[in-house]
C-alpha cells in the first residue's frame, strides 16, 4: 500500500477545560498482495495442506486434511495504531476462513473468523483489529476439509479512535412542586416541569428508576469532534395535552445550527406500559457520533447498584452482578455496552430489584445502537443504564465497548430522527416478568416456511443414508475430526420412522434396509441406550424388542446416576484432572443446568424400571432443585463453557425435568416452575429477525459467553442443537398447558433447524444440522450432526405419529411407554384403558412397570395370557405386551 499520512485533528472540542484529541500518524502499512509477484514470499504451508502455489490469482491453498493452515512473516505495525483489516478469498468449501495474529504464538482469542459460502467465488471479509505492534505474525486456516483455496490478499487501513469525554454525573431529577405525572397499571411516571429527562419511574410506590438528565451530543464539524450539553444550552418546556406528557427541548450548537429534541409520553392500553416517542431534527446537515435518544437509570436516587436481576436479551443475564464481566468471557469480547445489534435476539432491557422490574423496549432499526450497563459505570448515576443511541452498532463501525462509533452518520438538515420505545413496569421476583410483557406486547413471530414434510423426510434420510455420518452400519454422531462412528439404535429407530412416513416407496426400502442393518450393531441389551442423538427417547426395545433387558439397563442406570448426588440432592462441579477449572468463576460448585440433566437422567430411568425407591429418589433430587426458583439457568455445558455461563440447555433440561415431576406427582407447583424455567430460556431465542437475510428467526444463541473464556464466543451465533433440546422440552410442557405460547416457540426453533440443515447439494453434509450458523451470510458451518435432533422435533412441527409416549397413572402407580400415541386414555384406581397408536411397521411393544402383581389384560376386548409373545417380569414389576396395529388396551389390577 502507498504511503499514508494523516493528522485527524477530530476537534478540539470544550466541556468546561476538556480537550479532545487524537493522536497524529504518518506510516506505511504493511499488507500482503497475494496476485503479486514475491507476494507470497515467507508464507509456508504448516498443517494438512497438501500443496501450496503463488499463482497470478494468489496463493493457491490445496487443502490435505482437517485442520489445514498457512504462517506468514512477521510484520512491524506501528505501536499504538488501531487497525482495520481486510481479507479477499475464495474456497471450493464453505465454512469459515480463520485468521490468527500476534507476536508471540496463536490463540483462538487472538483470532478473526470471515464466513466464506464456498462455491469458488470471490469472497471479502473486513473487520476490526487491535493495535498489533512490532513483529506480528500471521496464521490463515483456510475454509473446509478438502478443495482448493485461494487468497488475493490481506491488507490494513488505521482505525481513528475518537475519545470519549468526561461525561456529566447524572443526578436524580429535582420533580420540583408540581411535577406531571401519567398512570399505567403499577407503573407510573412522574416528569419535572423544566428538564428533558427529568422524569422519575415508579413500580407500585417505590422509585424505581430516572431519566438521564445531562445528555450530550457529539458531532464532527470540520474535522473536529464538538459536544452539544443539552441541558445547559436548551429551553424545555413540558406540558400534558390529550392525556400525554410532551416534552420539548430547543437549543444550538457553536455553529449556530439549530437542535429540537421532542419526547412525547403516553399511556399503554395495557397496564404497566408507558409508550414513549423521541425526535430528533437539527436545522443543518450534521455528521453525529453521539445522539442519545432515550437513556433510563435504574436504582439512581432509589436502590441503588445492586439489583435482583438484569437482562439484555441475548447478551446479558444477571444475578446481582455486574454486565461485560469476565466471568463467561476474557478481554475485548466482554465488553458488550454497545453490542452488535446482531447479537440481540429481542429488544428488551430490564433491572429488577425488591419485588418489582422496569425495562426497556425499542422499535430496533440499523441506525440505533442499544446501550447497556449494570452498574452504570460509564455515567457513574450510582444505579444501572438502559438506553438508546444514534448512530448504529454493526460489529464492524465500533468496538463493542465503546459509546462512539469509527465514524459518524449523516443527518440530513430537518429531516426528524424518531426512536419509539416503550417503558415497561410491575411486580416480579425476576425479570421474567418483563420478558412475559414483552410477549404480550409485541407477539411472537409467525413461524418460518422451512419446506413441505416429504421433502423434510427426503432431506433427513439423505442424512441417514448418504452422508458422510454414515460409515457402513454405523454411524457418527457428528461428520468432524474426531466423531468416530458407532452402533446407533436411535439411527435405527429414526430411519424406520421415516420409512413410515415417506411416500417413496424405494426410499422406503432403502431406509429399513439400513435400520436393518444399523440394529444388528448393537447389543440387544443397548437398544435404549446406544444413541447418538441429543435428544433421546427410550423407544428402541420397544421397537425391536429385548424390553427387560433394557429395563433393567435403566434400572441400573437409575442406580449409578444416583450416586452422583450429595445427600441434600445437589450435584457439584468436580474440575477435570486435565482440563481447566470451569468453577473458578462462579460464586459456588453448583449450578441448576450443571443438575438438571442427571436429575432427568433418573427421573427417566426410573420411569422405565418402575422402581418405587428409584422413583422416590428420583422426585426427592428433582425437589433439591426448588434451590434454583427464580434464579438464572447456568452451567449446562461444563465440558467447554464456565459454570457461570447463563445457557438455554439448562432452562430445557429444567423444564423437562420438572414436567415428569408434575406428571408423576400431579404437583401444580412442579408445572409452575417448569414454566418459570421455560421462560428462561426465551432470552436465547431470536423472536426478531436479526438480518434482512430470509433466516434467523427463531435461531437460538447456546450460551451468554465463550469457549474457555476465550474462542469461540458464543454471542450472536447460533448453535440449534441446544434450542432443539429446549424446543424438545417445550412440545412436552405444551401437552400440559396447550394455551401458553410454548407449541409455537418449539414449532419456530424446529422450522429453523431445518432451514440451517445443509441441502441435498451437499452431498456430505445433506441432512445434517449445523454445529453453528452463520446469521449475517446464512451459511452453516462446523461439524455436521446427525439428524436425529432436528427430526425428534419435526415429527411434532409436522404433526406426525410422536417417536415416544410415557403415561404415568397416578392412582395406580403405573408407567405406561409406548412408541406412537397413547390416545383415549380412561384411568381410575385399578383398571387403565387406552389405544395405542403405533408408528412402528412390525409388531411393537408396550411396557408398563411399576406393577406389584400379574394384572389382568384385555386386547381389543379380549383376554389375553401373559406368555409369549407378551411377558409379566413379576420381581420386577414389568408388563411387556406385543402390539399389532392399534389395539385398545386394558390392564386390570388383580
Amino acid at each position: 500500500m502507498a504511503p499514508r499520512c494523516s493528522t485527524h485533528p477530530l476537534a478540539t472540542a470544550v466541556i468546561g477545560t476538556l480537550v479532545l484529541s487524537v493522536d497524529a500518524f504518518c506510516a506505511e502499512l504493511p499488507s500482503f498482495d497475494f496476485t503479486k509477484p514475491g507476494g507470497a514470499e515467507g508464507w509456508k504451508a504448516e498443517h494438512d495442506v497438501a500443496r501450496m502455489e503463488a499463482t497470478a490469482e494468489g496463493l493457491a491453498v490445496e487443502i490435505g486434511g482437517g485442520d489445514p493452515y498457512i504462517i506468514g512473516p512477521s510484520r512491524d505495525f506501528p505501536a499504538g495504531m488501531l487497525l482495520f483489516v481486510k481479507v479477499r478469498f475464495k474456497s471450493d468449501q464453505a465454512g469459515s476462513l480463520q485468521m490468527f495474529y500476534g507476536a508471540d504464538g496463536f490463540v483462538e482469542e487472538r483470532s478473526l473468523r470471515f464466513a466464506a459460502r464456498g462455491g469458488g467465488d470471490w469472497e471479502e471479509g473486513e473487520s476490526i483489529l487491535p493495535a498489533l505492534g512490532p513483529k506480528c505474525r500471521f496464521r490463515i486456516d483456510p475454509p473446509g476439509t478438502g478443495g482448493k483455496a485461494v487468497l488475493a490478499g490481506v491488507w490494513f487501513r488505521e482505525r481513528a479512535a475518537l475519545k470519549e469525554p468526561e461525561w456529566p454525573k447524572p443526578a436524580p431529577p429535582e420533580l420540583g412542586g408540581e411535577p406531571l405525572t401519567l398512570k399505567s397499571g403499577a407503573l407510573q411516571l412522574v416528569h419535572a416541569r423544566n428538564a428533558l429527562g427529568g422524569f422519575v419511574l415508579r413500580v407500585a410506590g417505590k422509585d424505581m428508576a430516572c431519566g438521564h438528565a445531562r445528555p450530550l451530543i457529539g458531532y464532527l464539524h470540520n474535522g473536529e469532534a464538538r459536544w452539544v450539553d443539552v441541558a445547559r444550552s436548551s429551553a424545555v418546556i413540558v406540558e400534558k395535552r390529550s392525556g400525554k406528557l410532551e416534552v420539548s427541548a430547543l437549543g444550538a450548537d457553536a455553529r449556530g445550527a439549530t437542535w429540537r429534541i421532542q419526547q412525547s409520553f403516553s399511556e399503554g392500553k395495557e397496564d404497566g406500559v408507558i409508550g414513549v416517542e423521541t425526535r430528533v431534527t437539527v436545522s443543518a446537515g450534521t455528521d453525529v457520533f453521539y445522539l442519545p435518544l432515550l437513556a433510563v437509570l435504574p436504582g439512581a436516587g432509589s436502590f441503588g447498584e445492586k439489583k435482583g436481576q438484569g437482562l439484555f436479551a441475548g447478551l446479558e443475564y444477571l444475578e446481582d452482578e455486574p454486565s461485560s464481566s469476565e466471568a463467561d468471557v476474557t478481554g475485548p469480547a466482554s465488553k458488550r455496552q454497545v453490542p452488535d445489534v446482531l447479537k440481540i435476539t429481542f429488544p428488551l432491557m430490564a433491572i429488577q430489584h425488591d419485588g418489582r422490574y422496569v425495562g426497556l423496549i425499542w422499535e430496533p432499526r440499523p441506525s440505533f445502537a442499544p446501550l447497556f450497563d449494570s452498574p452504570d459505570r460509564i455515567f457513574r448515576s450510582g444505579g444501572h443504564l438502559m438506553g438508546v443511541l444514534f448512530p448504529g452498532s454493526d460489529g464492524r463501525n465500533r468496538v463493542e465497548g465503546s459509546l462512539l462509533p469509527h465514524r459518524p452518520e449523516r443527518l440530513a438538515a430537518n429531516e426528524p430522527l424518531v426512536l419509539n420505545a416503550t417503558l415497561i413496569g410491575g411486580k416480579g421476583e425476576s425479570v421474567i416478568p418483563a420478558v412475559q410483557q414483552y410477549v404480550a406486547l409485541r407477539g411472537l413471530p409467525p413461524v418460518p416456511h422451512a419446506m413441505d414434510f416429504q421433502s423434510y423426510a427426503s432431506l433427513a434420510a439423505g442424512g441417514w443414508l448418504d452422508s458422510k455420518i454414515r460409515e457402513d452400519a454405523l454411524y457418527r454422531h457428528a461428520f468432524w475430526p474426531g466423531f468416530n462412528a458407532q452402533p446407533a439404535a436411535d439411527a435405527a429407530v429414526m430411519m424406520d420412522w421415516l420409512a413410515s412416513q415417506t411416500t417413496q416407496t424405494a426410499l422406503r426400502d432403502r431406509l429399513r434396509a439400513a435400520a436393518r442393518d444399523a440394529l444388528a450393531k448393537v447389543k440387544p441389551d443397548q437398544y435404549n441406550g446406544a444413541a447418538i442423538s441429543h435428544v433421546r427417547y427410550p423407544v428402541g426395545a420397544l421397537c425391536y424388542g429385548q424390553v427387560s433387558d433394557n429395563a433393567k439397563a435403566a434400572a441400573n442406570h437409575a442406580r449409578g446416576m444416583l450416586k452422583e448426588f450429595q445427600p441434600d440432592g445437589s450435584v457439584l462441579y468436580k474440575k477435570s484432572a486435565k482440563g481447566p477449572d470451569y468453577g473458578r468463576t462462579h460464586w459456588s460448585k453448583e449450578a441448576n443446568g450443571l443438575a438438571a440433566p442427571k436429575v432427568v437422567a433418573v427421573l427417566e430411568a426410573a420411569c422405565v424400571s418402575g422402581d418405587v425407591s428409584a422413583v422416590r429418589d428420583a422426585v426427592r433430587v428433582l425437589r433439591a432443585l426448588d434451590k434454583f426458583d427464580n434464579t438464572v439457568p447456568r452451567g449446562a455445558q461444563t465440558w467447554e463453557v464456565p459454570l457461570h455461563t447463563p445457557d438455554i440447555l439448562a432452562s430445557a433440561y429444567l423444564v423437562r425435568a420438572y414436567v415428569r415431576g408434575y406428571e408423576l406427582t400431579g404437583e401444580r407447583e412442579m408445572l409452575d416452575r417448569a414454566e418459570y424455567w421455560a421462560w428462561t430460556g426465551v432470552p436465547f431465542v431470536y423472536l426478531e429477525k436479526p438480518t434482512p437475510q430470509p433466516v434467523g428467526t427463531y435461531a437460538t444463541i447456546a450460551v451468554l459467553g465463550a469457549t474457555n473464556w476465550q474462542a469461540p464466543v458464543w454471542f450472536g451465533q447460533p448453535v440449534q442443537w441446544c434450542g432443539l433440546v429446549y424446543s424438545d422440552a417445550l412440545y412436552g410442557l405444551s401437552h400440559h398447558v396447550p394455551r401458553g405460547p410454548w407449541k409455537q416457540i418449539a414449532d419456530g426453533i424446529t422450522a429453523c433447524g431445518i432451514q440451517f440443515t445443509w441441502k441435498q447439494n451437499d452431498k456430505d453434509r445433506q441432512g445434517l444440522l449445523p454445529d453453528f450458523y452463520h446469521l449475517r451470510q446464512q451459511l452453516s458451518d462446523g461439524p455436521a450432526i446427525n439428524p436425529g435432533t432436528v427430526q425428534a422435533n419435526a415429527t411434532r412441527l409436522f404433526d406426525r405419529p410422536p417417536l415416544y409416549s410415557f403415561y404415568v397413572s397416578r392412582p395406580n402407580g403405573w408407567y405406561i411407554h409406548a412408541p406412537g400415541t397413547l390416545a383415549a386414555v380412561k384411568d381410575r384406581r385399578g383398571r387403565v384403558s387406552l389405544t395405542v397408536q403405533s408408528w412402528c411397521p412390525e409388531p411393537c411393544c408396550l411396557l408398563v412397570s411399576g406393577l406389584d402383581a400379574e394384572p389382568r389384560v384385555r386386547l381389543n376386548d379380549t383376554d389375553v395370557p401373559l406368555f409369549r409373545p407378551h411377558q409379566f417380569v413379576a420381581k420386577d414389576g414389568w408388563l411387556v405386551l406385543q402390539l399389532t396395529g392399534s389395539p385398545k388396551v386394558e390392564i386390570q389390577a388383580r
